[in-house]
């Protein structure tokens, strides 16, 4: 079983410096002392169900959720391999940290897509051979370094198309790569095979961040993790990015499943149910 992206210690931390508060401010809200805050932000101490509930409320967090993920009662349930017959999960890492790359596709069309690149492109070009998939398009859910190592290789061996979201930075992709490259903007279509896959605008993680969805699965990149969001870029980049993640993703089917960019697999009916965030 993965372990989850984030643990107790990372959803107060996030949740804290999204609504712009110091520890000590933290502290003096709940009357929790800064140093327990402190030594529950870096995992040396794991709080009782009153103290998860206390600074839960402060934070605007859902009290019965941080509790289940700071005891480790809660993880979301494995995917059964024919719930995801048609999606290849890249483990890929950046030294000791994993990055998760994605690829869909349809074996009678012989075609394919790869949600990020897991920073292993040895990985993803290895799986398009053993299956003779081509590559139809690489779509980026951000531009940090983890999710586009080994963009270069993999659009050289294959041609495929870069499909960069709007309000991203694309420096990185430079040279013989900016033939390749296409703005994604919120609500367009695309198609591989028999998959209808629509880009969704979710900032929050970054200005441009996007999830894919389709009709069984949503790449959700680092906009949403399983029991976590993805660090926001301030108190506007929170705000929006809880807003976009309510609005556009937790609306969408229960029994969608939801592939992130670290951390295990999960369940629109999983987060909804589960996330301290919502």
């Amino acid at each position: 079983m993965d372990p989850l992206e984030d643990e107790f210690g990372d959803i107060i931390q996030k949740a804290r410096t999204g609504l712009g508060l110091t520890i000590k401010q933290a502290a003096d809200m709940s009357g929790l002392s800064v140093s327990l805050l402190e030594d529950m932000e870096s995992y040396k101490y794991r709080p009782s169900e009153r103290e998860a509930g206390t600074i839960a409320i402060v934070l605007g967090l859902n009290p019965e959720k941080l509790y289940a993920i700071a005891s480790g009662m809660w993880h979301p349930q494995a995917c059964p391999p024919e719930l995801m017959s048609d999606v290849i999960a890249i483990s890929g890492s950046i030294g000791s940290y994993k990055v998760n790359g994605y690829i869909l596709y349809d074996s009678v069309a012989g075609e394919a897509a790869l949600f990020d690149t897991a920073n292993d492109s040895r990985a993803v070009l290895r799986n398009l051979k053993d299956r003779g998939l081509k590559l139809m398009y690489l779509f980026l859910t951000h531009c940090h370094s983890d999710h586009i190592g080994g963009l270069r290789e993999i659009v050289n061996a294959t041609g495929a198309e870069i499909c960069m979201p709007e309000g991203e930075s694309s420096a990185d992709i430079a040279g013989d790569m900016k033939k390749n490259e296409r703005t994604v903007k919120d609500g367009m279509d695309f198609k591989t095979g028999r998959h209808n896959i629509k880009a969704v605008s979710t900032p929050g993680h970054t200005n441009g961040s996007t999830c894919y969805i389709t009709e069984d699965y949503c790449f959700s990149g680092d906009t949403l993790f399983a029991g976590s969001i993805g660090r926001p870029y301030g108190f506007d980049g929170y705000s929006t990015l809880l807003k976009k993640v309510r609005e556009e993703v937790l609306s969408l089917n229960a029994g969608i499943r939801i592939f992130p960019g670290h951390g295990p697999a999960t369940t629109i009916a999983e987060e909804s149910g589960h996330n301290p965030f919502f």
